[in-house]
């Protein structure tokens, strides 16, 4: 995939959540007609449908990606921040609902989302990640499997927010951290 100019990329971030198919089931040429660009424009930056999903999905790591590298960084205790951290990626999920229900529809298909997953791991779980380590180092965590537990906590996040968006159309994420969120970062704290 060669990387769209910006007025491009950012005409086909506009109308990626028209592309509410329940697999991102898309073609060039209904996503050329959206952006008004002749086909051919877009067969030159994709090689086809696979590299306009990852495309669509990597556009909204982007989008969310600096907010959770902020949230994660903040002052406070290593819950604090991990709570924080886990709010901003419900927030992230609500305001891009793609990130929660495509994904993992759009991962199943072979050969296609290597990046894209890389992508996810590095926006989404090792913010997550690089916590735990840091809560398991000063004990404030007891986790014996910091790779297990991020991916769990990703997961919960994940999974909670499709359900949402699925069963009612909508995730409120400030109702569901309120809850959720003290849940999980409780679960990881090291008893006395």
């Amino acid at each position: 995939m060669k990387t769209p100019p910006p007025e491009l990329t950012a005409r086909l971030i506009a109308v990626s959540d028209q592309l509410d198919g329940t697999d991102f089931d898309v073609t060039i040429d209904a996503v050329a007609k959206l952006v008004d660009v002749p086909r051919a424009t877009l067969y030159y930056y994709f090689s086809g449908k696979e590299d306009l999903i990852a495309f669509f999905l990597n556009a909204k790591f982007s989008l969310v990606r600096d907010a959770i590298a902020t949230a994660a960084a903040t002052d406070g205790t290593v819950s604090d921040r991990l709570a924080r951290t886990m709010t901003t990626i419900l927030h992230g999920l609500s305001e891009h609902p793609p990130l929660c229900t495509k994904l993992p529809i759009a991962v199943k298909r072979a050969g296609m989302m290597d990046d894209v997953m890389a992508n996810a791991d590095r926006v989404l779980i090792t913010p997550i990640r690089e916590l735990l380590i840091e809560g398991r180092a000063t004990g404030e965590f007891a986790i014996p499997d910091i790779n297990l537990a991020a991916t769990a906590l990703m997961g919960a996040l994940s999974f909670v927010g499709m359900m949402h968006l699925t069963i009612s159309g909508r995730l409120d994420a400030d109702r569901v951290a309120e809850d959720l969120v003290p849940m999980l970062v409780n679960g990881l704290r090291t008893r006395n």
